[in-house]
């Protein structure tokens, strides 16, 4: 029999999770050009995914590691705290947490060696890694520090106050919310695996579906939030400068116009046109296309009518002046040069060589 054939159903969901944390992770490291205001939820999935992991491997693992279920209640736990400093970063999507707001994360040692201390009265525990009693004190004081955490949030309350009326407010608003379900859920399932309702496995298969519904959630939705918020200026390294709110709307609604409404088809168009529609200026536009995309308006545009172009080289049959004015260029020697400069070859040489 393969290997891969025993696996149990909650294993399978495990790696399952562990593989979309990892995506996750690898998306944003290539996607935002600074992680500096990526790091808390590149944390959190980070031990996200080392919880799922420990959980595929419990059965194998388990038994030739001591401490093996301890670890399992870090990463699962830790996840609560983190969320508290998550839900702030996403609320204020613009801002890192206060140096305060870190301190919830020490109610993960405080848990953990008073769940130690606490089984330790019980004299017929000899051995921390393996008694009972430590498992079902650490279920008590997971669940207090679930509840502190899920309290932390709800004190934040007035962070979401009028996000709709933000960037993609909206979207972080259900983020959150799906955060704090996820928490909750976790909690529901972690008593009712104190209460003996429900065997181990059964509580990590529910919670490795939680997660999952989770990591689905924010691949939707948080991806599409954080890389304007961590995109800078790449050109100046020392450059902490960052959009604020206001200027992250215009940049969402100059995404709108390239990639959806695809304005630089219209050989006409240019920055001056841009500017006019965003009822902007020039030099506010270029400030924020610069740091948001980090490239030049007309660079921005020009890069949109190459990418049209190679597509209409290789798909069609289109002459080479039918395909540059489709593009959005204004002439066949402006087209000719920007492709060349763009992709190294000729619009001909490029059709030849993708064609062949």
């Amino acid at each position: 029999m393969s290997e891969f054939q025993t696996f149990t159903s909650a294993e399978l969901l495990s790696l399952l999770g562990a593989a979309q944390c990892i995506y996750v992770l690898v998306y944003m490291i290539f996607r935002s050009g600074r992680l500096s205001r990526g790091t808390l939820p590149a944390i959190y999935f980070l031990v996200l995914s080392v919880a799922f992991i420990l959980d595929a491997a419990a059965r194998s693992w388990g038994p030739f590691v001591e401490y093996y279920t301890h670890y399992q209640w870090l990463f699962w736990f830790a996840g609560m705290p983190l969320s508290m400093l998550l839900v702030t970063q996403i609320a204020r999507i613009t801002e890192l947490p206060k140096f305060e707001n870190y301190l919830i994360l020490l109610l993960i040692p405080v848990a953990y060696f008073g769940a130690l201390l606490l089984s330790s009265l019980d004299q017929e525990c000899t051995n921390f890694a393996r008694c009972e009693s430590t498992q079902e004190w650490l279920l008590i004081s997971g669940m207090c520090m679930g509840g502190i955490s899920l309290l932390a949030i709800w004190l934040k309350r007035d962070l979401m106050e009028d996000m709709d009326k933000k960037v993609g407010g909206k979207e972080r608003f259900w983020l959150i919310m799906a955060l704090v379900m996820l928490n909750v859920a976790f909690l529901g399932c972690t008593l009712l695996l104190a209460w003996n309702v429900i065997s181990p496995d059964d509580a990590q298969l529910v919670r490795s579906m939680l997660g999952i519904a989770f990591v689905y959630t924010a691949s939707t939705s948080l991806l599409r939030i954080y890389p304007q918020a961590m995109r800078v200026d790449s050109r100046d390294g020392d450059n902490n400068e960052v959009l604020n709110d206001d200027e992250i709307t215009i940049a969402l609604k100059v995404e709108k116009l390239i990639y959806m409404d695809k304005v630089y088809q219209e050989p006409s168009y240019g920055r001056a046109e841009l500017a006019k529609e965003l009822e902007i200026s020039e030099s506010v536009l270029s400030r924020i296309v610069n740091m948001h995309f980090g490239k030049s308006v007309p660079l921005l545009l020009n890069d949109e009518r190459v990418k049209d172009a190679q597509l209409l080289l290789v798909e069609t049959e289109a002459a080479i002046k039918v395909i540059a004015q489709e593009s959005g260029f204004n002439s066949i020697a402006s087209f000719n040069r920007v492709f060349k400069e763009t992709t190294g070859h000729s619009p001909s040489e490029y059709r030849r060589k993708n064609t062949a």
